[in-house]
């Protein structure tokens, strides 16, 4: 009989062993319980129980009771046991005290809750007994100077703001210095880009379609649409030839044209198309309708066959930069009399060059 007790109270021990080491623990560790005012001490919590157990950590503040206070505190790290079944909670606390003398750290405790009940149960730690000493003080020693407060090295996070105000200060002086030399200059403080000039021959012939669907002679305006034919020639012949030819006479702007490479044909096209605009302006000449298309249709040959494609001839710039010059000296010489008269009568040419009726 005193067998079976024995083998029952065994398995009652066994059983209830079983049973502690499935219930959650709680454990409170400290690197050393003795140190100095002002030393640093690391704390760490742990919690180890099974994997399913819903758990809430302690909360802890800024202090554990008011001699300890608490410099910082680590993530809680996690780690399973190799089978999955347990796991394993800790935390690292940094605390020091500023009173010398024995302190209690508390026991921290931790509540949890099996999967699949809603009974809240808790383990708690041990509490810890910490040692805060003074440090130790020779009286016979003599009496020493207050050290210096440490110098904490400069960061950049401190210069930044002064770097700041630095690079504004130097941006508000050199834009102060750039207005006003611009202001004293009368020029814009700001440039706007300037679009890209466009070719003379295209000038012109974006110019001749826009006259073309004016309609000035269907509208009885023959001479405005002669007049503004033989300018839109002329700014043409000045941006290609670099020839004056807004302050030439018909026979003068002939004259320089036929100093250039220009081919036989094109000059042909220009001095029908002056030669009618003059009939129209100064002798009055009522055009036919073809003779007025034509008119505006020579011009566009002309531009077309003399429009500027590559490299401009050297000597061709030459050729009428010297005949311009040559007609300019013979306007100054002869101030009474005109240097050309056209053919046909009543037409008449002023000392600059321009055609007066």
């Amino acid at each position: 009989m005193k067998i079976y007790y024995k083998i029952l109270i065994l398995l009652i021990s066994i059983v209830g062993a079983g049973e502690l080491a499935a219930q959650p623990q709680a454990t409170l560790s400290i690197d050393t319980n003795a140190i100095l005012i002002g030393d640093q001490v690391n704390l760490t919590l742990a919690y180890n129980g099974p994997a399913g157990y819903q758990v809430q950590w302690p909360v802890i503040g800024d202090t554990i009771i008011s001699e300890i206070e608490i410099l910082g505190k680590s993530a809680i790290d996690t780690v399973y046991s190799e089978d999955q079944n347990n796991i394993l909670l800790r935390q690292t606390i940094q605390i020091t005290s500023f009173d010398s003398g024995y302190f209690a750290i508390p026991p921290f405790r931790f509540n949890w809750i099996k999967p699949g009940d809603s009974t809240t149960h808790f383990t708690e730690t041990d509490a810890q007994l910490l040692q805060v000493s003074n440090p130790p003080v020779d009286l016979q020693a003599d009496i020493k100077d207050i050290k210096d407060p440490l110098r904490a090295p400069f960061t950049f996070r401190e210069a930044l703001p002064w770097i700041i105000g630095f690079v504004a200060f130097a941006a508000i002086g050199f834009f102060v210095f750039y207005y006003l030399k611009k202001r004293k200059k009368a020029e814009p403080i700001f440039k706007v880009a300037s679009k890209p000039k466009l070719p003379p021959h295209r000038i012109a012939l974006d110019a001749l379609e826009s006259l073309r669907y004016k309609k000035l002679w269907q509208n009885g305006h023959i001479k405005e649409y002669h007049t503004e034919l033989t300018d839109i020639i002329r700014e043409y012949i000045h941006g290609r030839f670099q020839v004056h030819a807004m302050e030439f006479t018909s026979d003068e702007i002939m004259e320089a044209i036929n100093a250039t490479s220009t081919n036989e044909q094109a000059k042909s096209k220009l001095r029908a198309t002056l030669m009618l605009a003059d009939l129209v302006k100064f002798a009055k000449e009522q055009p036919l309708p073809l003779e007025h298309d034509a008119s505006l249709n020579n011009a566009i040959d002309f531009v077309k066959e003399t429009m500027y494609t590559g490299p401009q001839n050297g000597s061709e710039v030459t050729l009428a930069n010297s005949m311009q010059t040559t007609l300019e000296d013979t306007k100054e010489n002869n101030t009474e009399n005109s240097p050309v008269e056209n053919d046909i009568p009543g037409l008449k040419q002023d000392k600059e060059g321009k055609d007066v009726q």
